[in-house]
């Protein structure tokens, strides 16, 4: 049977272990100055390189080359490294702490642990998983940990230290493991790829760095699955395809819609994940996760670490909660909730999104509470008094989530992506605008320029800022504010949101710009002509303001508090 790429290309020296720099070389320093404590901590998130490392430490300790002595450079090939590697060492035994949770299994250990090593220098205990031990076997454990025999060491592995006790975290010298950062990910796909003779984009690799949620094994084990379905040439459009990728960009995506106010987008986006064939109920959930990041990163300096799965996705959140308010995230989480509650009811969960994207765009069709407030405080600003004792409108100020800027139409299927020359000519907010539900093409491999739309560009648009960044760091954080607009011939226009001003200039600037039209080449093979532009002011928002700056007579006043809320008139009580 073939091995799992993931195994297959485990680190076997210290060396190997890629972005765990801080605690490697620790390690390699206590082992080559004899200070190896009895007991180590290993914790951090899953398939960052726990036990991995813990392998390695066994082997530096009991590798046939270091001639009965601990060795920094273990040579992986002997016969004690070999068994470790399999697992059949008789000297370092690995144990699943989640399905030998008890104080039997801890005090079996207890008993064997007297013993001297059968083969090596050392005994090792690698305990997986061990925050899943029951209080019992904790306390067991503790009395192990307190006065071992010196030919023995234990290492405790977990993702979850806090549920650990702290009298054993006291006994043990703590290491955490750092999730990766993507170019770090890509780095190790790339050299498992070139072993392995597969041919793959670096753009491809970056899909599945992403997708692996900051994990080594993740990642490769993902590669291998791609491996077999493309037979060995993977390409960025099967990636998309079979990894489904384009989630966080969906959720992104969404956040957006909302954040605008369009109805319209939002009821199509519902309609392309239902033909997607998306889980409702499951993108509910991650919906949720994303907005509480979003509302933990805008309260915080320093966001959790089990924030952001990449520092590119963590970047994307920086910048959506900052153009997102507080209110609006608080108002898209009740909402949300309410809607997973329903569901729990029995009811249809496309109804439930669709009623709550409503309810956030269109705060004038919401009976609740909350939208009875929208209605007061744009009513409330309307009627500020002026000097003089005078009343007069003002502009409507954008409360919780911002008015829907376009009527909600009837859910139709996403259209197929147009050619770039008709997509210039077709009408704003049409259906030709909304990217169609199909995976980016493969871009950078093509051999000649190809056929561009301006669908294409949209779903690219993560792939573009990345090369982006790859050039020009700073620049990339600046452009993820703006989305491709339109594409006319070879001119891309890049949409800013109103007051966004600063953020459009950067892009007209003869650097910028050609920092951006390198990158477009680079993954189109396309040269294109960039250009930025502000969104302004719908024409209904226009036409409301301009009604908003008429003085209302005490008649009209009446008139508009009858008709948003009911009221009657009372008669005004006598004067005694």
């Amino acid at each position: 049977m073939t091995i799992s790429l993931y195994r297959k290309y485990r680190p076997i020296r210290f060396e190997d272990v890629v972005g765990q720099d801080h605690i490697t070389r620790t390690l390699v320093n206590a082992i080559k100055q004899d200070r190896v404590s009895h007991a180590y901590l290993f914790a951090g998130p899953r398939g960052t390189g726990k036990t991995s490392t813990a392998k390695i430490l066994a082997m530096a300790l009991n590798c046939e080359s270091g001639r009965g002595m601990a060795t920094v450079h273990p040579d992986g090939t002997c016969s004690r490294c070999e068994a470790i590697r399999r697992g059949a060492s008789l000297d370092v035994l690995e144990i699943d702490a989640a399905s030998n949770r008890g104080i039997d299994e801890i005090r079996d250990i207890r008993d064997k642990v007297q013993f001297a090593p059968v083969q090596g220098r050392m005994k090792v205990y690698i305990v997986d998983e061990v925050h899943m031990l029951t209080p019992e076997a904790f306390n067991a454990l503790l009395k192990m940990l307190e006065e071992p025999p010196p030919h023995v060491m234990f290492v405790l592995a977990t993702t979850e230290p806090h549920r650990i006790l702290p009298t054993i975290l006291s006994r043990c010298q703590r290491f955490d493991f750092r999730r990766p950062a993507l170019p770090e990910i890509v780095k190790v796909l790339a050299g498992v790829a070139a072993k392995e003779s597969i041919e793959v984009s670096e753009n491809t690799l970056s899909v599945v760095a992403r997708a692996s949620g900051g994990s080594f094994r993740d990642a490769i084990g993902t590669l291998d699955q791609l491996n077999s379905y493309c037979n060995g040439v993977i390409s960025t459009q099967d990636a998309l395809t079979i990894l489904g990728v384009a989630e966080h960009d969906q959720l992104f995506e969404l956040v957006d819609i909302v954040d605008e106010g369009d109805t319209r987008a939002a009821l199509l986006f519902v309609e392309r994940l239902s033909q997607s064939g998306t889980d409702f109920n499951q993108f509910l959930k991650d919906l949720l996760g994303h907005l509480r990041d979003l509302y933990v990163i805008k309260h915080t300096v320093e966001p959790p670490a089990s924030i952001g799965t990449t520092q590119e996705h963590l970047d994307g959140l920086r910048s959506q909660a900052n153009r997102s308010s507080t209110s609006g995230l608080v108002a898209f989480i009740d909402l949300v909730g309410e809607a997973q509650r329903a569901i729990r009811q029995g009811a249809d969960p496309r109804l439930e999104l669709e009623l709550a994207l409503i309810k956030l765009t269109r705060p004038d069709t919401d009976a609740s509470v909350r939208g009875l407030s929208v209605r007061l405080d744009r009513l409330e600003d309307s009627l500020q008094p002026v000097d003089g004792g005078e009343t007069r409108t003002q502009p409507r100020r954008r409360v919780e989530i911002r008015p829907a800027d376009r009527t909600a139409a009837p859910v139709a299927p996403a259209p197929a992506a147009a050619p770039a020359a008709d997509a210039a000519h077709e009408p704003p907010g049409d259906a030709a605008d909304e990217p169609a539900a199909g995976p980016v093409p493969e871009l950078l491999n093509a051999a000649q320029p190809m056929e561009l739309s301006l669908d294409t560009l949209r779903r690219a648009w993560s792939i573009i800022l990345n090369a982006v960044k790859r050039l020009r760091p700073g620049f990339a954080a600046t452009l993820a504010e703006g989305r491709p607009d339109s594409l006319e011939g070879d001119l891309l226009v890049i949409k800013f949101p109103q007051g966004m001003d600063f953020q459009a200039s950067q892009v007209s600037s003869q650097d910028n710009a050609g920092v951006l039209v390198d990158a477009l080449l680079q993954i189109t093979k396309r040269e294109l002509r960039v250009q930025a532009r502000v969104a302004g002011p719908s024409p209904r928002e226009a036409a409301q303001e301009e009604e908003h700056a008429r003085i209302l007579s005490e008649a009209e006043l009446i008139q508009v508090l009858k008709q948003e809320f009911g009221a009657r008139p009372i008669d005004q009580p006598k004067a005694l």
